[in-house]
């Protein structure tokens, strides 16, 4: 398993920070990347259109820590998303009492699993990972001068990431494991032979690529190049592309994770009650609202 940061790559501008919403694989141990934003790319990008979204958080976060189908990834995006909204929250508020200029950080948005795939929303929203609602992608690329902040600056954002990781220490190990468990699924035979069959299909609907790297590197290449009716194009055929993939993956998950459901059930029982009763209270402290795709 391939396994990137949270910003798979430490692009030239905020344009590539978009399109690796795209390659995320699904590992949260060393997600949400926690620093100043990455300068302006020379290149205008595919616009990111707001996205819906819930504000109800699921009951059972079991869903939201273990997801197994692309909807449920939903609930794990949100909550990820939400660690890195209070990163820049606490980070800024560092500063302001600290009398600094307000340090340029990396929005907060949703980011895909590419192991567990989101194929409706993909089909309706194409590779839009989503800005969190409030968030600015301008806000991320506006930094202009020194782009390495200062010894001041750099302690608050030390300060951002020792408040993300009050909630993230929680909950992160486990669902690591998890990714992991459910990444293997892809050295299944079935699996792989139905992966076997998606370079014919991506032809057939005239996308010359040979494997989901090859892929995605064209799906990168459109956005970089602004061309939202190609990256529209390419999110339908890779939803229709996949649906057998993931017609074969997705009952194999699901009995995947009953067993680590079973395996892991005390530590489950623990972070039903730790991760909710920490998001709310980042929510007084910071002034902050968690949310989630919604279709």
């Amino acid at each position: 398993m391939r396994r990137p940061t949270r910003h798979p790559r430490r692009p030239a501008g905020i344009v590539q920070a978009f399109v690796g919403t795209v390659l995320l694989l699904g590992t949260t141990a060393c997600a949400s990347a926690v620093g100043p934003a990455a300068p302006t790319a020379a290149r205008s990008a595919v616009p990111l259109p707001p996205i819906p979204v819930t504000w109800t958080m699921p009951t059972d976060v079991s869903a939201m820590l273990l997801p197994s189908t692309g909807a449920e990834t939903r609930w794990s995006q949100g909550l990820d998303t939400f660690t890195t909204l209070v990163a820049n929250a606490a980070t800024r508020s560092c500063a302001r009492s600290r009398g600094l200029a307000e340090p340029v950080t990396t929005p907060g948005m949703f980011f895909r699993v590419m192991d567990i795939p989101d194929l409706p929303f993909i089909q309706a929203h194409g590779f839009n990972g989503g800005l969190a609602p409030g968030e600015s992608a301008s806000a991320g690329g506006a930094a202009t001068g020194r782009s390495t902040p200062g010894p001041e600056q750099q302690q608050c954002f030390e300060d951002g990431a020792r408040a993300m990781r009050e909630l993230k220490d929680l909950y992160a190990p486990l669902q690591a494991q998890w990714f992991t468990a459910a990444a293997s699924l892809r050295r299944d035979q079935e699996v792989d032979a139905a992966y076997r069959q998606l370079d014919g299909c991506l032809a057939g609907h005239g996308v010359q690529a040979k494997g989901e790297e090859a892929f995605f590197a064209l799906v990168d290449r459109s956005i970089q190049a602004a061309d939202a009716p190609a990256v529209s194009h390419l999110g339908e055929v890779y939803a229709t592309c996949m649906a057998p993939v993931e017609a074969v993956r997705e009952p194999l998950r699901a009995r995947l994770r009953d067993g680590f459901r079973a395996a892991h059930r005390s530590d489950l029982d623990t972070l039903g009650d730790s991760v909710p009763r920490k998001v709310h209270e980042l929510e007084e402290r910071y002034g902050l609202r968690i949310s989630f795709p919604s279709p």
